[in-house]
C-alpha cells in the first residue's frame, strides 16, 4: 500500500506570502492616508469657497470685509452665533472656525482652523491652517479677489510639500507657488 501524499504549504511558501501581504498593506496604508488628507483638503477648500462668496455679499452690503464668521450670511452651523466654550470657534470673538472642533482641546482631531487675514497692502485672504493629529502643517490660502486656492507647505515638512504638490496638480515641489500673502518684489 502506498501512503497518500498530504498537500500543503511549506513554511517557506507561507513566509513569502506573509512578506508580500505586508508590503501590499504598507503601500495601501500610505495611499489611504493620502486619500484621507486630500478629502480633508477638499472639504476645507469648499468651506473657503463658501466663505469667500459670503464675504463678497457682506462687502456689497457694508463696503468692507469682516473677520467675524457670525457676521456672514452663509456660515457653518456651529459658528453662526459666537458662544463661550464653543469648540468650533474661538469664543466670543468668533474669528476662527475649527472644522472638527478642537478650539479648547489639546489633542484635537485632524482638521483646519479657518480664518480671514489681511496683508500689508490690505488684501484679504481666507486661510485654512491644518491643525490636529497627524504630521501635516500646511495652509490653504485663497485671496478674496481670486478664484483659486494655493497650498503652502510649512517650512521643512517634506510631507506637506508632497501633499501640496499633489493638491495643486504639479509634478515637483519646486513648482509650488509663493505665499500670496507676501508681496512680491518687482523683478529687475
Amino acid at each position: 500500500m502506498q501512503r497518500a501524499k498530504h498537500g500543503g504549504f511549506t513554511f517557506f511558501e507561507l513566509l513569502i506570502v506573509i512578506v508580500i501581504v505586508a508590503i501590499l498593506a504598507s503601500v495601501a496604508s500610505v495611499m489611504y492616508g493620502r486619500v484621507i488628507e486630500r478629502t480633508r483638503m477638499m472639504e476645507a477648500d469648499v468651506i473657503i469657497g463658501s466663505a469667500v462668496m459670503a464675504q463678497e455679499r457682506y462687502y456689497v452690503r457694508n463696503s468692507r470685509y469682516t473677520t467675524h464668521w457670525h457676521a456672514l450670511d452663509a456660515v457653518p452651523a456651529p459658528v453662526r452665533t459666537p458662544q463661550e466654550h464653543n469648540d468650533f470657534s474661538n469664543g466670543l470673538e468668533n474669528t476662527i472656525y475649527y472644522t472638527n472642533g478642537g478650539a479648547h482641546k489639546t489633542d484635537a482631531p485632524a482638521g483646519f482652523a479657518i480664518s480671514f487675514q489681511t496683508d500689508a497692502n490690505e488684501r484679504w485672504f481666507a486661510v485654512a491652517k491644518r491643525i490636529g493629529k497627524g504630521s501635516y502643517n500646511y495652509e490653504i490660502i485663497r485671496p478674496l479677489d481670486a478664484d483659486t486656492s494655493v497650498c503652502i507647505p510649512s517650512e521643512g515638512n517634506e510631507k506637506d510639500s508632497y501633499i501640496c504638490t499633489d493638491y495643486m496638480g504639479l509634478d515637483d515641489p519646486s513648482q509650488l507657488p509663493a505665499d500670496p500673502r507676501v508681496p512680491q518684489l518687482p523683478q529687475e
